[in-house]
């Protein structure tokens, strides 16, 4: 089921929704990854009826003012916190940033570089999570400075939300062929939980993010410290197929992902459009996105195609330096 006829279009993708005051708000980077924009509109039925409020664009002069990628939005105490990744424009210098604001849509300040002094290199896609009144970061990263390939899941311990206060943890790199197809890779994690049967996962999103191949999988946290690899267990399966990067949020007593799914299979982030599904629960507790987890299900297309400047991502399994994702 189509919700638009003619989409209102603007880079951006790795679609982020906070519920607010009675809204809806889509961080989303803009500006050819060079700015950060929070889309508002009132539902999911009315994503193309959006305003933009232009929240944060770092400049010229900055050293990561470039290929802005994947910001999130998190409220964490009474402040608002913006997570999102940059570079100089060299692929290899990503590295996870933090604003911080009173109001989600700004002013911002940069608080600055969110990494674990012992391992700073390469990280996007960082994300929080608070467990038993911890907070910890949650990243996609490389094992050295000049990897390329494998991405893994890393998760270190925050003593505030801009502060990574103990060195990393490896807790996912790909091992199933399903995961690395194209190209070796984990990334997007968001933090899901099943509340009746006081579950807690990690959705990730697995190999090539710019091919048909993209999809996610499931780490369950089996207790224990969050920090100890042997604490998650990985589904050695998928849960959904042929979209990626989702977030969850839950409206009107709905719980929705929202991802993005290539229109295509030719390689590129071009043809990329923002989707939503419901999600609901199976008998041992794990989430089931959509009728069938991605595998010819009717799902509806929100208001946004992303049109993109991307160069097509060459092959072998490797990504250009400097590089834009958008």
């Amino acid at each position: 089921m189509s919700l638009w006829s003619e989409p209102r279009p603007f880079p951006g993708q790795d679609p982020y929704v906070v519920p607010f005051e009675g809204s809806l708000l889509l961080i989303q980077s803009t500006l050819n990854d060079h700015r950060i924009s929070i889309m508002q509109f009132r539902d999911l039925a009315h994503m193309s009826d959006f305003e933009e409020h232009k929240v944060w664009a770092p400049g010229r002069s900055s050293d990561h003012g470039r290929q802005i990628w994947a910001p999130e939005l998190h409220r964490i105490g009474w402040r608002w916190y913006i997570y999102y990744a940059a570079s100089d424009g060299d692929n290899k210098n990503h590295r996870a940033y933090v604003l911080e604001a009173d109001h989600p849509l700004g002013p911002y300040h940069e608080v600055g570089r969110v990494a674990d002094p012992a391992h700073d290199v390469w990280a996007i896609d960082l994300t929080v999570l608070r467990h038993n009144r911890q907070l910890y970061a949650v990243w996609s990263g490389w094992d050295g400075p000049n990897d390329g390939f494998p991405q893994n899941i890393y998760i270190a311990l925050m003593s505030n939300p801009w502060t990574i206060s103990g060195e990393r943890s490896l807790i996912s790199t790909a091992e199933h062929d399903w995961e690395q197809s194209v190209a070796p890779i984990n990334e997007g994690p968001q933090i899901l939980r099943n509340p009746a049967l006081d579950k807690l996962f990690i959705v990730y999103s697995g190999d090539a993010s710019w091919t048909a191949a993209y999809k996610m999988g499931l780490l369950e946290w089996l207790g224990g410290d969050p920090m100890d690899p042997a604490s998650w267990a990985k589904l050695p399966h998928p849960i959904f197929n042929g979209g990626g990067h989702g977030c969850f949020v839950d409206i009107d007593d709905t719980l929705y992902c929202i991802y993005h799914r290539k229109l295509t299979t030719d390689p590129g982030w071009g043809d990329r459009v923002i989707r939503y599904d419901a999600v609901t629960w199976d008998s041992d507790g794990y989430p089931v996105i959509g009728a069938r987890g991605g595998e010819a299900a009717p799902v509806p297309t929100l208001g946004i195609h992303m049109t993109a400047a991307s160069t097509t991502p060459p092959e072998p399994k490797a990504r250009p330096a400097g590089e834009e994702r958008s």
